[in-house]
C-alpha cells in the first residue's frame, strides 16, 4: 500500500474570534444560580465552551457553586436547564 501525502489536503476553517471579558468572569456574587446556595464558592461556567468559541458574555455564562458545576460536567444538569435560567434572568 502506498501512503498518500496529506499535508495539503486539509484546509481547516478559521475559528471566529472569541469575545473575552475578564471583568465579567471575575465579577462574582457568590450565589449559585442553579440551586440558590448563597455566599459560597462559585465558578462562572460557559454554556457554550471556550473551546467551541464560547464567548464571555452574560448570555453564555452562569454562576454555579462547586457541586452544581461538577453536576453540569457529569451531565446531571443539562445545558437546556442552564439556558432556561439565563433567559429567565433577563426578565
Amino acid at each position: 500500500m502506498i501512503a498518500k501525502d496529506l499535508r495539503n489536503s486539509f484546509y481547516p476553517y478559521p475559528k471566529t474570534k472569541r469575545i473575552k471579558n475578564k471583568k465579567l468572569i471575575d465579577d462574582k456574587e457568590h450565589n449559585c444560580e442553579y440551586c440558590g446556595k448563597r455566599n459560597c464558592w462559585t465558578n462562572k461556567h460557559h454554556v457554550k465552551s471556550k473551546g467551541a468559541s464560547g464567548n464571555d458574555t452574560e448570555e453564555n455564562l452562569i454562576e454555579l457553586c462547586g457541586n452544581c458545576h461538577v453536576k453540569v460536567h457529569t451531565g446531571e444538569i443539562s445545558k437546556k436547564k442552564l439556558i432556561k435560567i439565563i433567559k429567565n434572568r433577563r426578565k
